[in-house]
């Protein structure tokens, strides 16, 4: 790596959700950059997104938008993207953008670069998983400056908990509830017996 030269992404919320199978949740994705080596401003970026563990199937997530309206990169490297974008274990299309034609790239701070929301499936277990940014392969995440020159973003884990949900809670709990019930019952006869 070139001397000062950086490139990470911050997820926002930083926090992991807690989300339930079949559902979706959204973040935004910032990228935090510094200039150095030989480049020497962020023009632009590519990125993918993979899921990292568990590392084989099933393959449970899924981008089903990306927004890059809240930052400056809106000239989409693929603009009709077709959704959804399954992770399996790498999404298809480049989610990145550039800034518009005549725009100077943009010196050393933090910058929006997208919303995406991504879909859990129906048949997710409970447990935790990781997703991030691809970094190798032949869909690795880089950045680019206005003279071309590119830079590898290092990886950015997402941790997702995909927990139970609420209906499934319930059965057991009502099933405790009910055994105790039994149990108060047989307890009330044997006292009122003796």
């Amino acid at each position: 790596m070139a001397s000062g030269q950086t490139a990470t992404f911050i997820y926002v919320p930083s926090v992991e959700p807690a989300v339930a199978p079949g559902s979706s949740f959204t973040f935004e994705i910032e990228i935090a950059f510094t200039p150095g080596g030989s480049v020497s401003n962020l023009e632009g970026l590519s990125y993918w997104f993979q899921q990292k563990t568990p590392a084989g199937a099933p393959f449970n997530f899924a981008i089903t938008l990306r927004d890059a309206s809240v930052g400056p990169f809106t000239d989409l490297q693929t603009a009709s993207i077709s959704y959804p974008q399954n992770l399996s274990p790498v999404n298809a299309n480049d989610l990145g953008g550039l800034q518009p034609t005549g725009t100077p790239g943009l010196g050393a701070g933090t910058y929006a670069v997208a919303n995406i929301t991504v879909s859990v499936s129906n048949t997710a277990s409970p447990g935790q998983y990781i997703i991030d940014n691809t970094t190798s392969g032949g869909k690795i995440s880089v950045i680019t400056d206005s003279n071309g020159h590119t830079f590898a973003i290092p990886e950015a884990d997402f941790t997702i908990d995909v927990i139970p949900e609420p209906a499934t809670w319930i059965t057991p709990a009502l099933g405790v509830i009910a055994l105790l019930l039994v149990q108060r019952r047989r307890i009330l006869k044997l006292c009122s017996v003796s």
